[in-house]
């Protein structure tokens, strides 16, 4: 498992869709209305983005296979030349290494000696302090691209992302299909002025 299990496990996309944040742009003079097939804009349609780790090799058939099974159920058909289809599209997968640091005060309280002689050289004392806690996370990204055929040019770009947990490391599928469902979930867009 690497990249894209890193990067989608790093991507921290496998465990629950619902932690998935993601975004889309789409151009809106584009009419999505008319798209019925689509091909892949190669045959290796994986780009590999900034990432901390060697991707998997097995990780781009599982995205491609999520991918191609999320635009069927939207109606979509696949065929083998994408210059005879109505979109093309291509993905990229991608991690970092995140540093995270936490301070959050705590309290304390305790009974020493001193402070007051006059009054015994007892007291009981009450104050804050900060805890710091360091943490080093995943980071995960799987953004995938349509473009229109005939004009060659970019019309609707997706990203997913996600802290990886380890959980997400050991369920690759489940990982590749949330990240895929997060980057589908607003394709097509819809029309421009709709609401």
């Amino acid at each position: 498992a690497s990249l894209l299990v890193t990067a989608i496990v790093s991507l921290g996309l496998a465990g629950c869709a619902s932690t998935f944040e993601s975004s889309y742009d789409s151009d809106p003079n584009q009419d999505f209305s008319g798209y019925k097939t689509w091909g892949w804009i190669s045959e290796n349609p994986m780009i590999v983005g900034n990432s901390d780790r060697v991707p998997n090799p097995l990780l781009q058939p599982k995205i491609m296979r999520a991918i191609e099974n999320g635009l069927a159920a939207k109606g979509y058909t696949r065929i083998d030349d994408p210059e005879a289809a109505d979109f093309a599209v291509s993905f990229t997968v991608g991690s970092r290494e995140e540093i995270r640091v936490d301070s959050y005060p705590s309290a304390y309280a305790g009974y020493g000696y001193g402070g007051y002689p006059r009054w015994g050289g007892a007291y009981y004392g009450y104050g804050m302090s900060t805890n710091t806690q360091v943490r080093q996370t995943s980071k995960g990204m799987l953004a995938m691209d349509v473009f229109d055929v005939k004009s060659h040019q970019p019309v609707f770009h997706a990203v997913g992302t996600k802290t990886i947990t380890d959980s997400d490391r050991k369920q690759v599928d489940v990982t590749v299909q949330a990240a895929v469902d997060s980057v589908l979930a607003a394709f097509p867009p819809p029309p421009a002025g709709a609401d």
